[in-house]
């Protein structure tokens, strides 16, 4: 069992960063960095190349939180006695854990799509305020990260 708690305190380390990092982006750093007078033209701040190199500086994090979240979750789902094998879906918390896995893959999705954004951000040639895509593909990917953390949270009490 200590071998479980350390597997468990991983999976809840990376996913506070993974699911943090979308929250503070879409919460936090787009909106600040949308109002930050600077020398992008008119008085508008220079986002996109400033959204850019925070994505480049967060994305080795983000990929090893999502390395360890992915391997510490196989092991900890292969090791609790409720789960039944792939494809048994039978009670509350199998059923919940399929929801969740449902919302990462989503979440794996649109980091996908919102990772493309920021990237393509940093290469225009006139930087302007985020464009409405990218904020609300941060606001879904915070969003899912959240529900995955309500689910997981239900999932434990089932």
């Amino acid at each position: 069992m200590p071998q479980t708690s350390w597997l468990l305190w991983g999976h809840l380390l990376a996913t506070v960063v993974f699911v943090g990092y979308y929250v503070i982006l879409a919460t936090v750093v787009i909106p600040a960095v949308s109002r930050v007078p600077g020398d992008g033209g008119a008085g508008r701040p220079p986002a996109g190349p400033l959204l850019a190199a925070i994505e480049r500086r967060a994305l080795p994090l983000l990929l090893a939180s999502l390395a360890v979240f992915l391997a510490t979750g196989i092991v900890l789902q292969n090791a609790n006695p409720r789960y039944l094998g792939l494809g048994q879906v039978r009670g509350a918390w199998a059923g919940l854990l399929l929801v969740k896995h449902l919302v990462v893959v989503a979440m794996l999705a649109i980091g996908s799509v919102l990772d493309g954004f920021l990237v393509r951000a940093g290469r225009e040639d006139s930087p302007r305020a985020p464009g409405a895509r990218l904020v609300w593909t941060a606001r879904a990917q915070a969003g899912l990260g959240v529900l995955a953390l309500l689910i997981t949270a239900a999932a434990q009490g089932a």
